[in-house]
């Protein structure tokens, strides 16, 4: 599928807004580590401005997601497979040890199915 210039600033900054939250931070400080201002992340995250190529390097490592995920919109199945898998773990280490067991259960349920 193609998109147009303002359709891959949309989805590029809906991905590092997913990324900038599952890794807890706010805009500011997602900011100060990739050394830039709070306008560039918040014109991003809007699809409003694109970063430059120093600031793209930046979000993909402080984000700890690689270039192509962030411009995965969903059309690579594999790719999408790969992100949500990392999600998954991701939240996965975030959970206590009796939430991991729900989350176990929940899933050998409905892999039964």
């Amino acid at each position: 599928m193609t998109y147009t210039q303002e359709e891959i600033m949309k989805k590029f900054g809906e991905k590092v807004k997913l990324y900038r939250k599952e890794a807890g931070l706010t805009q500011e400080q997602l900011a100060e580590k990739c050394d830039c201002s709070k306008q560039t992340i918040s014109g991003t995250e809007t699809g409003y401005s694109f970063p430059s190529s120093k600031i793209l390097f930046n979000l993909s490592n402080v984000l700890n997601v690689s270039l192509a995920h962030l411009f995965n919109f969903g059309d690579d199945e594999n790719a999408s497979n790969k992100e949500i898998a990392s999600l998954v773990e991701s939240y996965m280490s975030k959970l206590t040890y009796e939430q991991k067991s729900l989350v176990l259960k929940t899933l050998e349920y409905i892999t039964k199915q």
